[in-house]
C-alpha cells in the first residue's frame, strides 16, 4: 500500500511502520523492490525477534533454538539479518536504533525522513512478554553506537558492522 501511495502521490512524505515478521516474511518481497527502486519513503521496522501480536510465534529474525508455541523444540533456521539484506538490496539510507534510546531513535527517523530515497531504520525492540531471552538486559550488554570513524558512504564497512556477532551497533550505517 505504501509503495502505491508514494507512486500515486510523490509529493507526500511516506512513513511505513511494521515489525520483523511482516517486513521480512509476509511482506518480504516488497522490501527488496522498494530498496531497488529507491522509492522516497522511510520504513521503520520494530524487531522483537518474534511475532508478538500473534501470541509469540517464531519470526524471521528469531535466533536458532528459540522456542515458541509454533516451534516447541526450537527453531533450526538461522535468523535473517535485516540490515544486511537492505544493504544488499541497495537501500540508500540504513540505520539502527534501540527502543530504550528514544531521543537517538527519533533523530534517526527524522534523518531518514529528510533523506531523498529509500530509508530503512531497524529498531531493536525487546518483547518481554514472548521473548524473555532477548530482553532489556540482553540488549543493554550489547548495544553500542556506530564507531565515530565509520564512514557512512562505505557499503562494505556498513555490512561488516551489520554482521558483528557480538554487538548491536546503533546509528547511521549507510547513507
Amino acid at each position: 500500500v505504501a509503495i502505491g501511495v508514494k507512486v500515486a502521490r510523490p509529493a507526500l512524505d511516506v512513513l511505513v511502520v511494521g515489525g520483523d515478521g511482516d517486513g521480512f516474511s509476509i511482506g518480504g518481497g516488497h522490501v527488496s523492490h522498494a530498496c531497488r527502486r529507491n522509492l522516497d519513503l522511510t520504513y521503520v521496522v520494530m524487531d522483537n525477534e518474534i511475532y508478538g501480536l500473534t501470541k509469540g510465534q517464531i519470526s524471521p529474525t528469531s535466533p536458532v533454538g528459540a522456542k515458541a508455541k509454533s516451534n516447541p523444540y526450537g527453531t533450526v533456521e538461522g535468523p535473517i539479518n535485516p540490515l544486511l539484506l537492505v544493504l544488499a538490496y541497495g537501500a540508500t539510507f540504513v540505520a539502527r536504533g534501540y527502543a530504550s534510546q528514544p531521543k537517538e531513535l527519533a533523530k534517526l527517523i527524522a534523518q531518514g525522513m529528510r533523506h531523498k530515497g529509500f530509508s530503512f531504520i531497524h529498531v531493536l525492540s525487546p518483547c518481554v512478554t514472548f521473548n524473555k531471552a532477548a530482553g532489556y538486559d540482553f540488549f543493554k550488554e550489547r548495544v553500542i553506537a556506530v564507531p565515530e570513524e565509520h564512514k557512512t558512504d562505505d557499503l562494505m564497512g556498513a555490512m561488516r558492522l551489520a554482521m558483528d556477532p557480538e554487538r548491536f551497533y546503533t546509528g547511521l550505517f549507510y547513507g
